[in-house]
């Protein structure tokens, strides 16, 4: 079966040319390398909304990011947080652009904080 490069969509025999991509197909994909990256917390985040807001705003700044829950679905908060501190997840980004993405959200926090 023929596929897409470019897409990845399999097509029937005798089709040789991709109709969503113009491409010409090929017999085989290529194997993916599997891209490993280190991550790295640059903040506990306080609700799924907060951690949205910093990755957008890290992500606007050229920072790969990603918000990864602590909770478990369904039980309101268990998970993510101790007695003495309560966090819904945490922000994290790949360990090269840890430095950089503090400097960005501390900063961004010192100013909310100013206002």
């Amino acid at each position: 079966m023929p596929f897409c490069p470019k897409c990845k969509a399999e097509y029937v025999e005798g089709i040789k040319v991709c109709p969503e991509c113009n491409v010409e197909l090929v017999e085989e994909l290529p194997e993916e390398e599997v891209e490993f990256i280190h991550w790295e917390v640059v903040r506990k985040v306080p609700s799924e909304m907060v951690g949205n807001m910093l990755k957008a705003l890290l992500e606007q700044e050229g920072i790969r990011a990603e918000v990864r829950g602590l909770t478990i679905p369904w039980f309101d908060g268990i998970g993510g947080s101790s007695w003495s501190e309560y966090h819904w997840g945490e922000l994290i980004v790949p360990r090269e652009q840890l430095e950089r993405a503090r400097e960005i959200v501390e900063g961004y926090m010192q100013g909310i904080e100013g206002e």
